[in-house]
């Protein structure tokens, strides 16, 4: 396994975690379904399929992502935060270091292939050594 995958996999278990019904901290209602759905993908395609509005997919490099990722979701939480505070959320804790090793990668068209994305915002990335993310930005 090479640290861009143990990276992603980190990131896939906090997913993971965070998508199990739990209740609100309050002790409100039950949160269910999933909070981000990791979608692998070559870096020579553009995204796919089509998700629902409100689902928050991440594209990752089939070469990096874990084997034991759940099937992809292509619909909206039954009730998770909105797609743009869940986003925001993953967001800050990369940037406060709680992933180390993980890169995120801005998509700015759905037409856009990994490749083109990777190559605007992080050329000469070592994909061995970072995990490459790519969030829905259009």
């Amino acid at each position: 396994m090479t640290e861009a995958q143990t990276h992603l996999a980190a990131l896939a278990d906090w997913i993971k975690a965070s998508s199990a019904p739990r209740k609100t901290p309050l002790g409100g209602d039950t949160l269910v379904g999933p909070f981000a759905v990791l979608v692998p993908l070559a870096l020579d395609q553009a995204p796919a399929p089509t998700f629902d509005p409100e689902a928050l997919p991440l594209w990752v490099l089939q070469a990096q992502a874990p084997a034991d990722l759940p099937a992809i979701d292509t619909s909206a939480p039954a009730s998770q935060d909105h797609k743009a505070q869940r986003l925001a959320h993953i967001v800050w804790m990369v940037q406060e270091g709680r992933f180390p090793g993980v890169q995120l990668i801005d998509l700015t068209d759905p037409g856009e292939t990994l490749q083109t994305a990777l190559d605007r915002e992080a050329p000469g990335l070592d994909l061995d050594q970072t995990a490459a993310v790519f969030l829905p930005r259009w």
